[in-house]
């Protein structure tokens, strides 16, 4: 397995890494795969024996679950730079519990749970410091679904736009959707047809102007004062 300089830098700087020794790093990295994927691939399936976790370097990984009226139900978005399936390794029974499929070309790396496993329990520190980014990640996991049970379909959406500003500094922001529209609506947990009418009356209310992907949000403290106001 050969990464670039860069692409080498990016998985040294996880948490998941960073805390280890050069040696160590080094071992790891040599024990990796790495793999590339088109778009729409299937990478793992819910319910498959656990070995590997993952780090995506370039693309967009979708996370679901298939549910038992055979529905999906998009559970997380992996950006580059991120892991996933990393927290299955302390389970007692490794399965996968969601699906995995690449929505762009995906350059992937993959990393042994056993060395892993192994690497932590000689080093407790860094397992303490692994515990303690996957807390982060799990309390990521409960703000999220606690929009998604008490608010209403404009509200996630006006928080899902506002949660993707780079700059925060400026009130008038602009963007471009890096999500399908279809694929948005199911991360929030509404219907497309939903989502085309919450556009539609962010529009009228002049909260937000749209063409396509791109989005205009003419004041980001207005669109937030509507919302917190209805709270």
């Amino acid at each position: 397995m050969t990464l670039s300089k860069e692409q080498r830098t990016q998985v040294l700087m996880h948490p998941m890494f960073s805390g280890f020794s050069t040696e160590i790093q080094d071992e790891l990295l040599s024990e990796a795969q790495y793999r590339e994927h088109h778009p729409q691939h299937l990478i793992l399936r819910q319910g498959d024996t656990a070995e590997r976790f993952f780090l995506v370097l370039e693309g967009k990984v979708k996370l679901f679950r298939i549910s038992a009226d055979g529905k999906e139900k998009v559970v997380e978005i992996i950006q580059p730079g991120h892991t996933f399936a990393e927290a299955v390794m302390f389970m007692n029974k490794p399965l996968y519990p969601v699906c995995a499929e690449s929505l762009d070309a995906v350059k992937l790396i993959s990393f042994s749970n056993r060395m892993m496993l192994d690497y932590l329990e000689r080093y407790p520190k860094i397992c303490l410091h692994l515990l303690g980014h996957l807390s982060i990640r799990l309390h990521q996991r409960l703000d999220e679904l606690e929009n998604l049970t008490l608010q209403n379909a404009t509200q996630r959406f006006a928080l899902y736009l506002v949660s993707q500003i780079k700059d925060r500094t400026e009130d008038c922001v602009e963007m471009d959707l890096m999500l399908p529209k279809g694929l948005i609506a199911a991360r929030l947990s509404i219907k497309p047809e939903t989502l085309s009418r919450v556009m539609a009356t962010l529009r009228g209310d002049g909260l937000i102007e749209s063409r396509g992907r791109h989005i205009t949000i003419p004041s980001v403290s207005r669109l937030l004062s509507e919302f917190s106001a209805e709270a």
